[in-house]
Formats: C-alpha cells, structure tokens, sequence
C-alpha cells in the first residue's frame, strides 16, 4: 500500500475502526488512488469492479479492506475466494489479511499446488476459514474432492488476471467462477487488459465499476531510466559491467524467459555474483530457497522472470535491470516499479541489442 496525497482518508471510505486502527498502526492516512475510487463502492454494495493498476498502486489493500468489512464472521463458512497465479503471491495476498485483519474475528487460509494436500485439507476442515486465497488448480481440486465448499461463497475476487491468463490459468479461472451456487460479487485487478480478458468481463460481469489508474501515477520520478543499446552476444557481458559497477546493490535481473535466467543467473554466478535463480519450472522448495536467499540479503542479485516477481514483496530494491526490452509498455512500469520506492532513489537499465 503506498501512501499518497488525496483528499479523503480511509474513515470517510467506510472503514471500520478495527481496521483504521491497524492501518494507523501500518502508517498509512490516506488512501492512494485506486483504494480511493474502490474501497467505499466495494464495502457499501455488491457491484462487479474491474480495476487495472499495477504492483505498488496498494491494490491488494484495495480488495482486502472491502472483504473483511464484509463477512460474516458468525458464519463459519467460506465467504469469498481470492485467486492468485502463483504460489507467492497467493501468499503474500493472505498475509495483507492477516495483518489488515488483525483486530477482527476473520479467518484466512491460503491454498496452492506443488505442496501435499493433508495440511491445506485440515486448515479448510477444522480452521473453517471465512476467505480462501489459492491458485487455480488447487481451488479447483479440492472444490472437485468437495472439501472446498462453495455453496455459501459470495465474492470471487481475481487478482493478476493478465499474468493467470499468460500462464494458462484462464480455463481454470472461469471453471471457478461456474462454481458458486448463486451469482458472486466479482472483483478483477489486472495490469493489462488483453481481449481475452476484456471477453471475460463482458460475459461474467454484471455492469462493473472500472477503474483505470493512470500511467502517470506509475512511473516514479525518483527512478533514473538507462538504456544501453548492446550486440546480442555480448548481452551477459553489458550486464556484468552494470553491476560491477553499482555501488550497495540489491537488485533483480528481468529475463524473458525461464532458460534465459538460467543462463544469466550461471554466467553471473561464475564471475563472482552472489545470485538467485527465480522462475517457473523451479520446484516450490526450490523457489522458497531462492526466495528466502534474497529477502535475507544472503545473495544480492534475483533473477527471474515477470511470473515468477508477481508476488515478491521487497522494498529495498536499489537497481532493475532488463536483459533486453520487455514485450510491451505495461510490462516495463511494472517492472521497474519495483525500485524507487518509499522515497527512496532507484535505477532501472536496459540492455536492448
């Protein structure tokens, strides 16, 4: 959640003070911009929302604070699904709940696949959880094993639509939303609005509230932009000269493909680079290992590609780096987003051929 300066603040949006007084504890006053134009709409009807922004726009808050002021927590049972593409940020969606709903009654679990079923199982049968967070799959499996009960769901809430679809979620994503017994509230936050996206929307949605955030508010002054125009062959070698030449360094390195990080990641570590591989073929300890590495700062180089940084939560992030262009503008801001945050001054490269 970023902190900016708007005319409201989150009391006047409806929010209980359970939840202000966490948010007072977390620093934050005032609403950004897509918390502004949600929050009060989300909590006070049941209206389809569609809302395109990217990482670091507070759009987790945005869905979070509207769903626990509205379920029941005398009902224990599952009252809203969240999904996420990856494991991650599935994770880290659940653990924004847990802290937003530190002074309330509400019950959160998260469920994903690549992880035995028995603890996911028990945490659904005996925590009875009112809000369940998952990636696709999962949800799907144990709604078909019928442990997963949907049949008092209300809210189906899809966050990072653009990235399930990139990464063949979109069938599951729309098996899901068939499965409520009635008609649920749907709530979509996406970066990018690809056709087949738009065409959900018009079919599943009912006259949706959309909130578009505009570009401007999503480049951030503070982050110095370099591009560096290289012969293909020579890409690894640019890059190591960055960073060779980059003072107190904590960086990801965006690849566009999951064989690319693996050699970039090799080629770094052999010239001496302290770095973590991240991407989709990883298994999930491996990934959790990577991970960890990073957010210790026992290595101080990630890379990995778009899907796999959709859910790293780290704020220190001194320099981006792109080993070469990304496939579109929207991809860029996110990416470089991760930097020059808080206040703080970043950089972003780009090495083009």
């Amino acid at each position: 959640m970023e902190n900016q300066k708007n005319s409201c603040d989150f009391s006047s949006l409806g929010v209980s003070e359970s939840v202000l007084r966490v948010l007072r504890e977390m620093g934050f006053e005032k609403p950004s911009e897509i918390q502004e134009k949600s929050i009060e709409t989300l909590i006070k009807t049941n209206r389809d929302f569609v809302g395109q922004a990217q990482t670091g726009t507070g759009k987790t808050a945005a869905f979070v604070i509207p769903l626990l002021e509205k379920i029941d927590t005398d009902a224990q049972s599952v009252q809203a699904i969240i999904l996420a593409p990856t494991r991650e940020l599935a994770l880290q969606v659940e653990n924004e709940i847990q802290k937003i709903g530190k002074y309330t009654d509400i019950k959160s679990t998260c469920i994903y696949g690549g992880t035995a079923y028995e603890k996911q199982i028990k945490a659904l049968r005996s925590g009875r959880p009112h809000i369940v967070v998952g990636t696709p799959g999962r949800v799907i499996d144990l709604i078909e094993k019928k442990i997963l009960k949907l049949d008092q769901a209300k809210i189906c809430v899809l966050d990072e639509a653009d990235e399930m679809l990139n990464m063949g979620f979109f069938d599951d994503v729309k098996t899901v939303v068939k499965a409520f017994e009635s008609k649920a509230q749907l709530m979509m936050f996406s970066a990018t609005m690809p056709p087949q996206i738009l065409k959900l929307i018009k079919n599943s949605f009912d006259n949706p509230l959309v909130v578009k955030i505009e570009k401007k508010t999503l480049s951030n002054e503070d982050i110095e932009q370099k591009y560096f125009v290289v012969k293909e062959k020579h890409f690894k070698e640019g890059l190591s000269r960055l960073i060779d030449h980059a003072s107190e360094m904590y960086a990801i390195v965006f690849c566009r493909t999951k064989i690319e990080t693996k050699t970039v990641g090799d080629d770094l570590k052999n010239r001496g680079h302290l770095v973590e591989v991240l991407n989709g073929d990883m298994g999930q300890l491996e990934r959790d290992h990577a991970m960890n590495s990073f957010r210790k700062g026992k290595v101080n180089i990630l890379v990995c590609t778009d899907v796999a940084a959709r859910g790293i939560d780290v704020n220190n992030i001194t320099h981006v780096f792109n080993y070469g262009l990304t496939r579109d503008l929207e991809s860029y801001v996110h990416r470089i987003g991760r930097t020059g945050r808080a206040g703080m001054k970043g950089k972003a490269y780009t090495i083009v051929g």
